[in-house]
């Protein structure tokens, strides 16, 4: 018998112990089932009853990675136009303007710029 499994029954009568049993068994293949972890209270006929239950595990597959579909060297990202276009000396082209309200994303040629920081900073949600 398993050390922890002793001390029901101590509690339980020895008439009672195979309805104890099966209730143990009964447990075991829940708790295997949903992988919930539970407090149990067990009376002296040998029944068990759940008093709390433990939240659900998450589950395992909360990320999945899609690979995109066209390989990033056929397509380019948006920035390696913009280095393309430095590198061609058209830097003076470029209107390169921040715009504090969109989290510091740098826009390029974007026709508003904002300076009062101190109305559109963000903080703690």
């Amino acid at each position: 018998m398993h050390p922890d499994l002793q001390r029901y029954f101590n509690h339980v009568w020895p008439l009672f112990w195979p309805w104890l049993v099966w209730n143990l068994v009964r447990v075991a293949r829940w708790h295997a089932r949903t992988g919930r972890e539970a407090l149990m209270a067990v009376d002296c006929f040998g029944n068990i009853r759940l008093v709390s239950l433990a939240d659900a595990p998450p589950p395992d597959d909360l990320y999945t990675y899609e690979a995109s579909r066209v390989p990033r060297w056929e397509r380019p990202a948006v920035c390696s136009d913009g280095l393309a276009a430095v590198r061609a000396g058209l830097a003076k082209s470029v209107i390169v303007r921040h715009d504090p309200a969109k989290s510091g994303i740098v826009m390029l040629s974007h026709g508003i710029v904002r300076h009062d920081h101190g109305l559109h900073a963000r903080g703690p949600p």
